[in-house]
């Protein structure tokens, strides 16, 4: 009888503790943790994210918050999808570094939520040290996802694609597919003339032109690799095409046809080409790359931006929306 209770007692054990042992296995890696988030919106499981925040923390993803935009697009999503739960998920996120703290702040201001602003006010006394930070978003300094310029820095795709990862909202993915216009840089378009891109170290007209050229190769090639990966994308492309403006429409087009043939390979190729050509116009022209540089003109292989620069020894890989990369080996090169 006593091994027979033994046996039961042992099964019982088994069976709670092998769901948790999964969930553990799923974070023990970036490539997990990361093969997760871009699993998410498919079986969402708000109630692990705030164990999720703490692998991130753990494995040193977010040791710099200002390139862990897909991570706090992600969290942000997750509250923002989930309301009624939001305070209680944020609590659990702690205890939390101070320095990784501007994670769950930005994630808080990014959600969405309504009462964001008294969010923040609540979790305050947990932050104290963040309280510049908070301030900052509670007093308008400092932006909200859906406030930021998409041109303002891959960041913010990253964002955009994290709060897609885990919601499968569709709003994000159309903020993208609006930046589209702005690929179209080397076809003659008026916006961006060559004077503008060659006064872009010193003129602030062209500055605002090498940001928006940059955004929309970005986006361009994101739709693309994510819609690979993930095929409803490609019906809500099309879908869009009903919808859009006659500048976003080609492009999109393009976009579509590349998922469809499973060519964001291309694309990646393509606007390393566009690029190029830029640079090919200012030959030796040095404060010229060193401006192409400084206005973000780089993307990874393995996420929107660079990011994986801030992960150092490890090779980590980046979802994107609905695809899994590796590798951190920046697409678009700067001229030594």
């Amino acid at each position: 009888m006593r091994s027979l209770t033994a046996a039961v007692f042992a099964i019982l054990i088994l069976a709670f503790s092998v769901p948790a042992q999964a969930l553990e296995t799923r974070f023990s890696s970036p490539d997990r943790l990361l093969q997760w988030i871009n699993d998410y919106r498919n079986k969402p499981q708000p109630a692990a994210v705030p164990k999720a925040v703490h692998a991130m923390r753990e494995l040193g993803l977010l040791k710099s918050p200002d390139k862990a935009g897909l991570l706090i697009g992600f969290i942000a999503g997750v509250l923002g999808s989930n309301q009624p739960k939001a305070e209680k998920l944020i609590a659990k996120m702690f205890p939390m570094p101070a320095k990784e703290q501007a994670v769950i702040i930005t994630a808080i201001a990014y959600s969405g939520l309504p009462e964001w602003p008294m969010l923040l006010s609540k979790f305050e006394k947990r932050m104290p040290l963040r309280k510049p930070l908070i301030d900052d978003y509670i007093s308008g300094k400092a932006k909200t996802l859906d406030e930021l310029d998409i041109a303002g820095g891959a960041n913010v795709l990253d964002a955009l694609w994290g709060y897609y990862a885990a919601t499968g909202y569709h709003g994000p993915v159309l903020r993208i597919i609006a930046a589209l216009p702005w690929s179209n840089d080397i076809r003659g378009s008026d916006k961006f003339s060559w004077a503008k891109l060659r006064a872009a170290f010193n003129d602030e007209e062209g500055q605002d032109a090498v940001r928006k050229i940059t955004a929309g190769h970005m986006a361009k090639w994101t739709l693309s690799a994510n819609a690979e990966r993930d095929r409803g994308l490609i019906a809500l492309y099309k879908m869009e095409l009903a919808y859009q403006p006659p500048e976003v429409v080609g492009p999109l087009k393009e976009v579509i046809a590349a998922a469809e043939k499973f060519e964001a390979e291309r694309v990646r190729t393509d606007a390393k080409a566009a690029i190029e050509k830029i640079k090919a116009k200012n030959p030796g022209d040095a404060e010229w790359t060193r401006s192409t540089y400084a206005g973000s003109v780089a993307i990874a292989t393995g996420c929107v931006v660079a990011s994986a620069s801030g992960f150092p020894g490890i090779a980590v890989p980046c979802v994107v929306g609905g695809a899994l990369y590796s590798g951190a080996v920046k697409l678009w090169n700067t001229a030594r």
